[in-house]
């Protein structure tokens, strides 16, 4: 082997030895406060293509937002993911994306599933929980869903992440409707639904985020008299004040609302009329007009709930996957408590923007400040935060005495920028804090930390404050463990670059001609027969594209590192799986694959 390739093996292992090394370079967290400034109202709305996916990188100057109709002024932007993003066109499915960014941080959705359960005759109810079973393929650890049958039915289940539990709530729910209902009947019904929906949304006051609202109904009633001109409203009158009140709750609920129907409901409503008194047309009974009223008081969507029913929500799913917060410059005399005219308006064709009609900004004490944040209170936050682009991976190293360590590479996008603090934690799949690091030096490239974990797999957080005091947050998911091979056991897949000073560890790649690739090989005996090779593909079980050869270097009792070179710059932009190969005499395989995303520059 020679001497350069020995100085390569010698430099990973060192930069291993750095991120594994007792301590972990971990250091206290920070309790000063990462930011101070007076609170500025918060206007949410979602921004979507003609398709329904979530538009990507809005900046405030492409954003109007308008407040009784005069303009404010923005002073921050900030989009925030509830749900992963799908995988960019031309990524094959099967590799698992090379790092974790922001984009990747999922806040999470609630979803409320509510079921204008009067409306529907007796049967309906398979193809609402279709509907449902549909919504729930989406749905991932992070949203939670509550159903409620109005107005009668109640609850049926809290906000919960079990989808099992969803759907038995939903097979809970029972149609109480009749085919047999006059335009009187329509509107009683109508009245009581919405003073029930009223209800439902003020208890869910004073969010901190969004509410889905996925609302089930096959017809409503439009404003009405219910009787001739020349006598008193009768019984069956519908004000448009009754939809006007669920326009204020629904703003101070922070909800958006789909309105769900069934696909034929415009043919069927020819079938409602009634003359009252025999003097002919006192209002309509289409039991259209009153979902129409209703998507328009809420700012609402209609989707048709066809009679598949399972793709009747995969719009919801789509478009409730990310919004927008803008924050408002305040303002002296800010009015609070008290619903106003909202209008949003993004300055980019080709953009559909969803928003409330109106708006109630929450009462706060005068001067209140903006929450004194932490990066300890960060790490353990579910919230996305954008303004510091990150790549951040993990993977997996033994130590001497058999313990497992996490070793942490955190990149900022944006070369030049500068960290003034980074931390990172692992999370466990009942939502536990398992390990905690904090950098010591946040402006050392790269940037690595280490944290000592069982075998699982976890949820990687990784937040940066950067010198102006912007923060950034990235989430990767972590297989901590060993892959087993006959008596030995291989880490994580590692890749970097040749540098002069050595190998720097890193997550994508561009223009340079070669990769370093590397991997540990723990156990067995000193001069134990075996084999090792890299190998470039497409697909994480795909056909290698080109097989490459491996230097073997001894750093320990039990510790082999794995050294090889990839050549990338003939390749054309996209992911491909790097593997490393080893197999034993008697034939015995296995094997470690990392994921190598070149990018065009």
């Amino acid at each position: 082997m020679s001497s350069r390739r020995h100085e390569h093996v010698a430099i990973v292992a060192a930069l291993v030895a750095l991120a594994i090394g007792r301590g972990g370079g971990a250091a206290a967290p920070q309790t000063r406060p990462a930011g101070e400034r007076p609170v500025g109202p918060i206007v949410d709305f979602v921004a979507v293509q003609a398709d329904g996916t979530p538009v990507l990188g809005l900046q405030p100057a492409e954003v109007e937002v308008r407040i009784n109709g005069r303009v404010r002024t923005l002073r921050s932007l900030r989009r925030v993911a509830t749900s992963p993003p799908p995988l960019a066109p031309g990524v094959p499915s099967g590799l698992p994306p090379p790092f974790g960014t922001n984009d990747s941080v999922a806040a999470g959705r609630n979803i409320a599933f509510v079921i204008d359960q009067e409306s529907f005759a007796t049967g309906s109810e398979p193809l609402l929980l279709s509907a449902v079973d549909g919504l729930l393929t989406a749905f991932t650890p992070a949203d939670r869903a509550l159903v409620v049958a109005l107005p009668f039915g109640g609850v049926r289940t809290d906000f919960t992440s079990d989808a099992a539990l969803i759907r038995r709530a939903m097979a809970g729910v029972t149609a109480q409707g009749t085919r047999m209902e006059t335009g009187s009947d329509l509107a009683y019904r109508t009245r009581r639904f919405l003073e029930a929906l009223e209800g439902f949304l003020q208890g869910q006051s004073g969010r901190s985020s969004p509410l889905t609202v996925v609302l089930f109904t096959a017809g409503l009633a439009a404003p009405r008299r219910d009787a001739s001109m020349l006598r008193g409203p009768g019984p069956g009158e519908l004000l448009v004040d009754d939809f006007k009140r669920i326009t204020v709750a629904a703003g101070t609920a922070r909800a958006n609302v789909f309105v769900v129907l069934p696909d034929d409901l415009g043919r069927a409503g020819e079938r409602w009329s009634e003359s009252i008194g025999g003097v002919g047309f006192v209002g309509s009974d289409n039991p259209l007009e009153g979902i129409e009223h209703l998507t328009g008081s809420t700012g609402g969507v209609r989707l048709p709930l066809d009679a598949k029913g399972t793709g009747a929500l995969l719009r919801v799913a789509s478009e409730s996957s990310a919004y927008y917060e803008a924050e408002l410059v305040p303002e002296r005399d800010e009015v609070l408590g008290r619903s106003r005219i909202l209008a949003v308006r993004v300055l980019r064709s080709g953009v559909t923007v969803r928003a409330r009609p109106e708006i109630t900004f929450a009462k706060q004490p005068r001067g209140a400040l903006a929450p004194r944040l932490a990066l300890s209170d960060l790490l353990v936050s579910r919230e996305a935060y954008a303004d510091v682009p990150l790549r951040v991976g993990g993977f997996t190293v033994r130590e001497p005495d058999g313990r497992l360590r996490v070793g942490v590479v955190v990149e900022p996008v944006d070369p030049a920028a500068t960290l003034d603090s980074v931390g990172a934690v692992l999370v466990d799949g009942n939502g536990q804090v398992a390990a905690r690091w904090f950098a010591v030096d946040a402006l050392k490239r790269p940037l690595l930390g280490a944290m000592a974990a069982p075998a699982g797999t976890y949820r990687l957080r990784v937040v940066a404050i950067d010198s102006a005091r912007r923060f950034g947050a990235a989430e990767d998911v972590v297989h901590v463990g060993l892959t087993p091979i006959g008596p030995l056991s291989l880490g994580s897949m590692m890749l970097g670059l040749s540098r002069e000073e050595g190998v720097e560890l890193r997550l994508q790649f561009g223009a340079e001609p070669t990769a370093i690739a590397s991997f540990d090989i723990y156990g067995g005996a000193a001069g134990m027969p075996l084999s090792a090779a890299l190998e470039l593909a497409r697909e994480p079980d795909g056909p290698a594209i080109g097989s490459l050869p491996v230097s073997l270097a001894r750093a320990g009792e039990s510790r082999v590192v794995a050294t090889g070179v990839v050549p990338i710059g003939a390749l054309p932009p996209g992911d491909y799986a790097v593997r490393g190969v080893v197999r034993l005499e008697d034939g015995t395989t296995g094997r470690v694959s990392r994921t190598l995303r070149k990018v065009a520059r």
